[in-house]
């Protein structure tokens, strides 16, 4: 079973001059309920796009695209079917309700 979940992210998009660097955050996933484990995995997500996003003309109009993005990418790497069904029925207004705060 999968402990830990390392996400990452590479060069998000291409809207930024210079070069974006890849981010990486480790969330523990072991134990928790799906609920649970999916809001640690939005929030990671949110962490990874303010750094990646940092200085881009738009960020506010991207960051809910980012976030579910890199949140799909790590549900995907978790391989749960739980997950990816909780994901599917709540993440919509899971990212617009994690973002807004």
């Amino acid at each position: 079973m999968i402990r830990l979940l390392v996400l990452s992210i590479s060069a998000l998009m291409t809207l930024s001059a210079g070069a974006a660097g890849a981010a990486e955050l480790t969330v523990k996933v072991a134990g928790k309920p799906t609920p649970q484990v999916h809001a640690d995995l939005v929030d990671a997500a949110k962490t990874i796009c303010r750094e990646d996003l940092d200085g881009v003309t738009f960020a506010a109009d991207l960051m809910p695209y980012c976030v579910r993005e890199v949140t799909r990418t790590a549900i995907a790497k978790v391989r749960r079917p739980e997950l990816i069904a909780y994901d599917k029925a709540y993440g919509r207004s899971a990212y617009l309700v994690k973002i807004s705060r």
